[in-house]
């Protein structure tokens, strides 16, 4: 089994800051989206001896949803909080405002490339994809482990799309 959860609502979004590796915060409102999250799951799991592991990104926003979830859940284990399940790496962009990145924003010359660096010292689609479906793949055993994963929008994805056999092709 593996439970995907992308985080809750985070202070880069309600501060107009760009997302990536901006570490935020969850807001009230997201703390309230992981917390019925949290009682979705703990009632899906009442009565059943479940053996879990849970891994979350190392951003702020995710390790604290991770946290909600694991105390709701009576959680006895250790989160794993883990680099390769953060969002795209957004570069010099990392805490900017979203008005000050587009300012620096290296814009492709289509929708389709997936080897271009949107920001300088960020990551291309392709090497993202790369670092977290290598990281979980090398990190757990996908067949046989019952999996929490709290990351990311585009972490989730790039997890979905391994999953289903796509390339980012």
């Amino acid at each position: 089994m593996i439970i995907l959860v992308r985080h809750g609502e985070a202070t880069h979004h309600t501060q107009s800051l760009t997302g990536g590796w901006t570490n935020s915060t969850l807001t009230k409102k997201g703390r309230a989206q992981i917390q019925a999250a949290a009682d979705k799951l703990a009632l899906d799991f009442a009565g059943r001896d479940v053996k879990l592991r849970i891994l979350a990104s190392d951003l702020e926003r995710a390790a604290e949803s991770a946290r909600i979830i694991a105390k709701t859940l009576h959680f006895a284990g250790e989160i794993e909080y883990c680099e390769f399940l953060r969002e795209k790496n957004n570069g010099v962009a990392a805490g900017m405002t979203e008005e000050d990145a587009k300012k620096i924003f290296c814009k492709p010359a289509s929708d389709q490339e997936l080897d271009h660096r949107n920001y300088p010292g960020g990551e291309t689609r392709n090497e993202f994809y790369l670092r977290n479906v290598e990281g979980l793949w090398a990190a757990a055993n996908l067949e046989k482990e019952n999996l929490l994963i709290v990351a990311h929008k585009g972490t989730v994805q790039n997890i979905i799309f391994r999953w289903l056999g796509m390339d980012m092709q």
